[in-house]
């Protein structure tokens, strides 16, 4: 019975120890998080590419028109100022 209580209270020792290690852990991390500011650079910079991805991918086309339309004008002009010579 002896050997059955203390195994009790080496649990209850073990268990309470455990609780206050995790709830400081706990803690702890909150208050890392909250401080921490490393990672802000790099989440801004793919959020941003985010968006232009998503706004050239909406765009496709509209791109498309705009810069065969620019290329199509400096051949043009490429091909007239070399006639020109």
């Amino acid at each position: 019975m002896e050997r059955i209580s203390g195994i009790k209270r080496y649990a209850d020792v073990i268990c309470r120890k455990s609780y206050i290690y995790f709830k400081d852990l706990k803690q702890r991390v909150k208050e890392r998080i909250v401080r921490s500011t490393e990672g802000m650079g790099t989440i801004e910079v793919i959020l941003i590419i985010a968006v232009l991805v998503a706004l050239a991918l909406i765009f496709r086309t509209f791109i498309g028109n705009v810069s065969s339309k620019i290329f199509n004008k400096i051949q043009e002009k490429t091909d007239s100022a070399i006639d020109d010579l």
